[in-house]
């Protein structure tokens, strides 16, 4: 049966569990592919193209401890990447409990 935790009781970065994967965002990865070295450089790049984010909430969102994605902020992501919604997230394995 699968475990279907509520966020409540589910550590903070976790995320929902399914079976034995999650889902993630791939920005590191992208960030370096496009030559963005730190997350700083490629706020100020949303930003400028109109993204409504605080830092605190990107770097969450960076680091995948966000809880919750805005549309706009992972549609800003496709554009500035010029990538499809298959590169920019990925799945995790995670170990059995």
């Amino acid at each position: 049966m699968p475990d279907t935790t509520d966020s409540a009781s589910t550590p903070a970065g976790q995320g929902y569990k399914y079976g034995q994967r999650r889902l993630a965002l791939n920005v590191r990865v992208l960030m370096a592919q496009h030559g963005y070295r730190d997350i700083s450089k490629l706020y100020r790049e949303l930003i400028s193209r109109g993204c409504d984010i605080s830092y605190s909430q990107f770097k969450r969102i960076v680091d995948n401890q966000a809880e919750k994605l805005n549309t706009n902020v992972l549609d800003a992501l496709l554009n500035l990447f010029d990538c499809r919604i298959d590169e920019l997230f990925i799945t995790l394995e995670t170990p059995p409990d």
